[in-house]
């Protein structure tokens, strides 16, 4: 055996070796609960605990924040002001547009051990409680993929009935899903209207208080998803001319300002018309002085004015059948003239 084919076993033998002991890698990276995550991994973007969009409520003090250089930006807010009875403290909310959500917190021994969280409405909990007896900063504590693309709310406390002792639960930041965005609960939604015209949409909406502008999204189903077609409208007014005929578009508005991008607006859609084909009506005179009207549609006066030239040049059919459409009477499917071509004197075209 040559030194070539020695060292082929050799190599083969050995990276058998290495993937019996340590596996493949996995082909997904994708964090679990439990996880460190010192960012919004790919496909997520993340909001930070002081984000406006993020309403703290019942007792929350947000004039009490943790303050760590280990927190994201620096922050987290624990749902507590430290002062007894601990029976009622804070509730966090907020509402978003998307399919997905995270919930970053700070984990260990000293954190509360049961957060209940309602997502629609339907009741869930976590633990950040572990054995750790340090901070586990910008842990990965809750995560819901796969919900319907829309508006969800989600709702967290850690209520406790005991009034001499109380575990904060913090929250550092929230993750959504790159395609959605976080909703300022601050500012209202418009009303929307569409209306259609022959080569664009019209689009006009209410005045939302507070709102420095809007932006214009648009989907071809109901659901979306829906793509941004004009960002910070000044106005209640907006014409999309990047329209079909015959297609039907989905609209939806949304108000911001300073604090974010509020609740879409309703859905409004429209469906541009297709645009009927010209028209004419085509008058042949015979050479017997019989004149013969036909209403037809322009491709049909081409098809008939090609075949007589053509006829002129010696080339083509000696008659040719003209379709006499709704002129039809009788129990029959169809009826057509059969026009000679030596038997035309002239003919005219009136296209309207």
């Amino acid at each position: 055996m040559n030194n070539y084919k020695k060292m082929k076993m050799i190599t083969a033998f050995l990276l058998a070796f290495v993937v019996a002991l340590v596996g493949f890698p996995s082909i997904s990276n994708a964090a679990v609960v439990g996880d460190i995550l010192t960012e919004a991994e790919a496909g997520w973007t993340r909001y930070d605990d002081t984000n406006p969009a993020i309403v703290y409520s019942k007792g929350y003090d947000v004039n009490v924040r943790w303050n760590n250089e280990n927190l994201y930006n620096g922050s987290a807010s624990p749902n507590s002001n430290g002062t007894p009875p601990y029976s009622n403290k804070g509730e966090v909310s907020f509402k978003f547009v998307g399919t997905k959500f995270r919930i970053i917190a700070v984990g260990g021994s000293n954190r509360a051990s049961n957060v209940d969280i309602y997502v629609d409405g339907a009741k869930n909990s976590f633990a950040l409680n572990n054995t750790s007896t340090i901070n586990n900063w910008k842990t990965l504590a809750y995560e819901v993929t796969g919900l319907d693309n829309g508006v969800h709310e989600v709702v967290m406390n850690n209520f406790v009935p005991s009034t001499t002792s109380f575990t904060p639960f913090g929250l550092d930041a929230i993750d959504i899903d790159e395609a959605g965005y976080l909703i300022n609960a601050n500012i209202a939604s418009p009303s929307l209207f569409a209306q259609a015209s022959e080569a664009k949409v019209d689009l006009n909406w209410t005045s939302v208080t507070n709102a420095t502008g809007y932006n214009v999204k648009r989907a071809l189903t109901s659901g979306g998803p829906y793509e941004t077609i004009a960002t910070s409208v000044p106005g209640t007014t907006y014409s999309d001319a990047g329209v079909i005929p015959g297609i039907t578009y989905y609209y939806v508005v949304t108000a911001i300002n300073v604090g974010g991008e509020g609740a879409p607006s309703n859905v409004a859609s429209a469906t541009i018309p297709i645009p009927e084909a010209a028209r004419a009506i085509l008058i042949v005179t015979m050479t017997t002085g019989l004149e013969k009207e036909y209403d037809l549609s322009m491709q049909e006066v081409n098809d008939f004015i090609n075949w007589y030239e053509a006829k002129q040049e010696g080339t083509g059919k000696a008659s040719y059948a003209i379709n006499k459409h709704d002129n039809i009477k009788g129990p029959f499917k169809s009826r057509k003239d059969y026009i000679l071509f030596d038997r035309i004197l002239t003919f005219e075209v009136s296209e309207y």
